[in-house]
């Protein structure tokens, strides 16, 4: 059985489900436009699933007065996870995440570290803060085009089929983002994301060190063929963490949660062994 829960705290709203009432918790966050169904796959007798919508996504509410002047920060997202665990009377637990969620788990694991029993990331954003993705977020004039493309993004896709045309950018790239400006609520989400969360960044050294302090096992599945997050990303941020052997690749795009793609690394996900 699972069940859906709201979080109240401060000024954020917090959607997540709970499932099942084993000994082992997985906590779980998505990626971008993605949902907590992601993770149904991994519900299984003798484990507890919680899985939470990110801001922006299902019930989940950032006040929108803040996104620009007063984004969010990995102390009050951190302060919203500890809630939670509290809520919930959870010790210690097993961290899965996706992508944007990705994100939100690397600021926060630092804080968190003793209380995390494994550590899997699929695809993860996050891992370079001074990419021209996470740059450009902190930049008021990049700021200032997305508010405007919110009300046509079709000027975006116009842009984005030239760069693709003069080779800045990449086939994939391009049609992700076609994906979130053929509708105007999909970008509208996007833009809010990539503005609003653009304070969120994780430190690799940090994070290194925590992970080899506790002993955490550490696993990054990535796609082979990803063009979104590429597997480059992901080699250079181990180094980065100074760990070894962390990244695990499969032949996938970021697509990874059609049943064909879940076969391809299910079996890497350590809180199932």
């Amino acid at each position: 059985m699972t069940v859906e829960k709201i979080l109240e705290y401060r000024s954020f709203t917090l959607q997540y489900f709970v499932h099942g009432e084993g000994e082992e918790t997985v906590i779980c966050l998505h990626g971008h436009g993605r949902s907590a169904q992601d993770f149904d796959f991994i519900k299984k007798k003798g484990l507890k699933v919680i899985a939470i919508n990110l801001f922006f996504h299902g019930k989940s509410e950032y006040p929108d007065d803040r996104i620009e002047n007063n984004p969010i920060t990995t102390i009050e997202f951190k302060d919203l996870f500890l809630e939670l665990l509290r809520i919930e009377n959870i010790s210690d637990f097993h961290l899965f995440a996706f992508s944007q969620g990705g994100r939100f788990t690397l600021c926060t694991l630092p804080y968190i570290a003793k209380r995390v029993k494994t550590l899997t990331l699929i695809s993860p954003d996050g891992m370079d803060n001074n990419s021209f993705y996470n740059w450009s977020s902190r930049q008021g004039w990049a700021r200032a085009l997305f508010r405007r493309w919110e009300k046509d993004p079709s000027r975006l896709r116009h842009l984005s089929t030239l760069a693709h045309k003069f080779g800045i950018m990449r086939p994939k790239v391009r049609t992700f983002v076609n994906q979130f400006t053929s509708n105007k609520k999909d970008f509208l989400r996007a833009s809010k994301t990539w503005r609003g969360f653009r304070m969120l960044k994780p430190d690799p050294i940090k994070i290194g060190n925590v992970i080899r302090k506790n002993k955490i096992p550490f696993v990054i599945i990535m796609g082979s063929y990803d063009q979104v997050i590429r597997p480059k990303q992901a080699y250079r941020f181990e180094e980065k963490c100074g760990l070894k052997e962390v990244v695990r690749e499969i032949p996938n795009g970021h697509n990874f949660f059609k049943e064909s793609s879940i076969n391809k690394f299910i079996h890497l996900l350590p809180f199932l062994h």
